[in-house]
């Protein structure tokens, strides 16, 4: 009888270490899930900020791209308007 107590209370031990173990591996995946959720987040916030960074920088070389233009028929009207400045002369 006395072995079979004994032998009750060592299974009874591993089943009380089992359940703790089995709790800590539930923390630590719960912890991975909000660790992984909060850098999912994160990702997703530096993907929207980038992509309106991407935005911003194709408009401001569409407008770099349109400044150059009007400088350039400015240019050419500036030399227009000397030449014909210079043949009043």
């Amino acid at each position: 009888m006395n072995v079979y107590k004994s032998l009750y209370r060592k299974v009874n031990e591993e089943k009380n270490i089992m359940e703790e173990e089995y709790k800590k591996l539930e923390e630590i995946i719960e912890k991975y899930e909000k660790q992984l959720k909060i850098s999912t987040s994160t990702l997703k916030n530096n993907q929207d900020t980038l992509q309106v960074a991407r935005n911003d920088l194709q408009k401001a070389k569409l407008e770099n791209a349109e400044l150059r233009h009007k400088v350039e028929v400015l240019e050419d009207r500036t030399e227009e308007l000397y030449a014909q400045v210079n043949t009043m002369v």
